[in-house]
């Protein structure tokens, strides 16, 4: 009888030692935290603040977070901005940029209708600021044989040489990195076809949302309480 509860102990000691471990406790991410900021653009004076604005844009997308084109860094680095070239069209602006015998240019165009908001992004570890821009298009080029005209309604690029365009506002398409969570985690606050901008230091955010502002009166910027 006592062997037989010997056994009897040293199989329950067995099965113990077999029995799997508790499964790992997993932490939920939490969901980012996206908070409207009220956007009051600051005055702007500069006379060339049309081509001060294509050049805060090159240096946002070449030195912001997240991002992925080319584009940016031969804009800063090899080509030279011209000014701003004559449109009958007040919602549109572009400036030319030259190196050597190539060009590129900087253009923006701010749709009726148009709006921009900002916010504050906080996840993880990571905070962040955001301006989403609705029926507004940014569009950076480098490698043209010759500079864009104006012609008709429109801008006219080089049909032997366009060069290599990145724009913003696609609907099938992002210049963030894949995995970068981004515009997406901006949630219901951004639609398919918004511009929108990301940075870690609010004070460049604000100096392009005063130079848009500035640059096209009719880019609407609702009051947040």
């Amino acid at each position: 009888m006592r062997r037989l509860l010997r056994w009897s102990l040293v199989g329950v000691m067995l099965l113990g030692g077999c029995a799997a471990p508790p499964p790992e406790t997993v932490t939920p991410v939490p969901p980012a935290a996206v908070v409207p900021l009220a956007l009051q653009p600051m005055p702007v004076y500069d006379r060339q603040a049309g081509v001060v604005l294509t050049q805060a844009l090159v240096a946002q997308y070449l030195q912001g977070p997240h991002y992925r084109m080319s584009t940016p860094l031969p804009l800063s680095r090899d080509y030279r901005a011209g000014t701003v070239l004559a449109t009958s069209d007040p919602r549109r602006l572009l400036v030319p940029y030259s190196s050597g015998q190539a060009w590129g240019s900087v253009a923006v165009t701010v749709g009726q209708g148009s709006i921009m908001n900002a916010f504050r992004v906080q996840r993880d570890s990571e905070s962040g600021y955001a301006l989403v821009l609705k029926r507004v298009r940014i569009c950076l080029n480098t490698g043209a044989d010759r500079a864009p005209v104006w012609q008709g309604n429109r801008w006219l690029f080089s049909s032997t040489q366009a060069g290599r365009f990145e724009c913003s506002g696609q609907t099938n398409g992002s210049l963030f990195q894949l995995g970068s969570g981004l515009p997406g985690v901006l949630g219901p606050y951004v639609e398919a076809g918004d511009t929108v901008l990301y940075a870690r230091d609010w004070s460049i955010l604000h100096q392009i949302a005063s130079l848009l502002a500035h640059q096209f009166p009719h880019l609407r910027v609702p009051r947040v309480h």
